[in-house]
């Protein structure tokens, strides 16, 4: 029986489009997730890329209000809008987050180097 040659779309054809499948389901999910559509993003900057830049003067962005923390049926939120007698008013700390420890210094001073030699060669003399 002779062999035929398959006929279809190819295994990297299909490669290809499985991955741009999983490649969108993740931008779907991530988007999701950080309650943004970046497919609308990404469509705008598209845009934005293929018109010209037309300058807009800047407008002065009012600062925001300041957070408060208050008691809804219960459940203690924070928000920027005034909640009346039950809430607190929140002060922002600016702080560099977490940081990591300091790292020792491994190399051993001369005098723990002296101290160590000393130790050996009384024990060697024992």
């Amino acid at each position: 029986m002779p062999l035929r040659r398959q006929s279809g779309i190819s295994l990297i054809k299909v490669a290809v489009v499985m991955a741009c499948l999983a490649a969108g389901a993740m931008i779907a999910m991530m988007s999701m997730r950080h309650e943004k559509n970046y497919f609308a993003e990404g469509v705008e900057k598209g845009k934005a890329a293929a018109t010209a830049a037309v300058p807009v003067p800047e407008v002065a962005v009012p600062k925001s209000a300041p957070l408060r923390k208050c008691v809804i049926n219960g459940k203690t939120v924070v928000s920027n809008v005034d909640c009346g007698e039950s809430g607190n008013q929140i002060d922002i700390h600016v702080s560099r987050g977490i940081e990591p420890p300091k790292v020792p210094d491994k190399r051993p001073s001369e005098d723990a180097a002296a101290t160590m030699r000393e130790k050996m060669i009384e024990k060697a003399a024992r």
